[in-house]
């Protein structure tokens, strides 16, 4: 056997030690995800009602990112700011409305239209005000 023998099996060794501490490492941060994902599953079960536990999980398949944004939020909740109370339907609406950066809209259906009821406001507040002029 010669040098160039011996040193191309010396780089096969190395690269052999290389790819098995590679594949070692991808096992375990695929073990380590896999028990973090089964205890925020856990957590969530605990606190979550049945209606937003379903509401949670279409969130997630409908919209990924802001069904994980939500879910984080309730874990911090739960977990750093020890919130210990079963969160309902409405309260991962109101995250979710949070999340994506809507106002609150109340809807007032008259007439066969449908507006915004501060809409309706300013204009009942106007009509009210013009017909205090005449």
């Amino acid at each position: 056997m010669s040098d160039d023998d011996s040193e191309l099996a010396s780089i096969r060794r190395k690269k052999i030690v290389e790819l098995a501490a590679r594949d070692k490492r991808m096992h375990e941060t695929r073990e380590h995800e896999q028990k973090v994902d089964a205890e925020r599953t856990k957590l969530l079960k605990r606190f979550l009602a049945s209606d937003a536990d379903s509401y949670l999980r279409e969130l997630k398949t409908r919209d990924p990112s802001v069904g994980a944004q939500v879910e984080d939020v309730l874990l911090y909740l739960i977990v750093y700011r020890e919130f210990r109370q079963t969160v309902t339907q409405i309260d991962i609406m109101y995250i979710e409305r949070q999340v994506k950066g809507e106002e609150p809209k109340i809807r007032v259906q008259r007439d066969g239209r449908t507006s915004d009821f501060g809409a309706y406001v300013r204009d009942a507040v106007r009509k009210s005000s013009e017909d205090g002029k005449e």
